[in-house]
């Protein structure tokens, strides 16, 4: 500093400090090398990957990463019932709610389905509520109403009543004349039966009963004759 004011050595001096201590702060860190930082990253990405590996190898599929599994619904929503499918014997069917055309045992053919099941006959709107009855009938027991008989002619009654007068009812009375009554068997031909009793507690909504007259309280009990609940006229 020789030949320098005092002035301007001290400005030398304090300008050399600042340059000295800018520079020592970037430098690294003494005794850690750039080069030995990266190698330690890799090194723990190694180790996350042979681990991950390890749980593939013992339980299957590399669990997600920052996603959340979502949790299973503790109550499934019940299946929604599907409507059975008209049948072929049905669709051609004049189902629609009638009075019928002709008189008692004369009914017109136009005005009767012949149900599948022994060739038997009902009118029209009475065979869709039969069908409807059947169906529920089959989901519950496994097998198809049995039925041994449905619309008699007038001369069909007239000879069942000459056989059994004290059990049919008198030509031109009956509502199986009308196409609107069956007698059942398969179970429901007796009193207290699971089917009678199946029966007794559903098939009214379906438009079905088993009149007072031969309910096992009534004046001629016949567990087996059922009535579709339809518009007959006056005997």
């Amino acid at each position: 500093m020789v030949g320098l004011s005092p002035l301007a050595a001290l400005v030398i001096a304090l300008t050399f400090a600042v340059s000295a201590a800018g520079s020592s702060r970037d430098q690294a860190p003494t005794g850690v090398q750039p080069a030995a930082v990266a190698d330690d990253a890799l090194s723990a990405e190694g180790e996350i990957d042979r681990r991950l590996s390890s749980q593939v190898a013992r339980g299957g599929s590399r669990p997600p990463i920052d996603e959340q599994v979502p949790q299973e619904q503790s109550a499934q929503e019940p299946p929604v019932p599907v409507a059975p499918q008209m049948p072929a014997w049905l669709v051609s069917c004049p189902a629609a709610t009638q009075q019928p055309s002709g008189a008692n045992g004369r009914l017109a053919d136009g005005s009767l389905c012949e149900l599948p099941e022994g060739g038997f006959h009902l009118r029209g709107d009475a065979a869709m509520a039969w069908w409807l009855l059947s169906v529920e009938y089959e989901r519950q027991f496994g097998e198809s109403l049995c039925v041994t008989d449905a619309y008699r002619s007038l001369s069909a009654q007239q000879r069942l009543y000459s056989v059994k007068p004290g059990l049919a009812a008198q030509p031109g009375t009956s509502n199986h004349g009308w196409g609107v009554a069956v007698d059942l068997c398969g179970g429901v031909q007796s009193f207290g039966t699971a089917q009678y009793e199946w029966l007794s507690l559903n098939a009214e909504r379906l438009g079905w009963t088993n009149p007072g007259w031969a309910q096992r309280s009534g004046s001629r009990p016949e567990p087996w004759h059922w009535e579709f609940d339809g518009a007959t006229p006056a005997s």
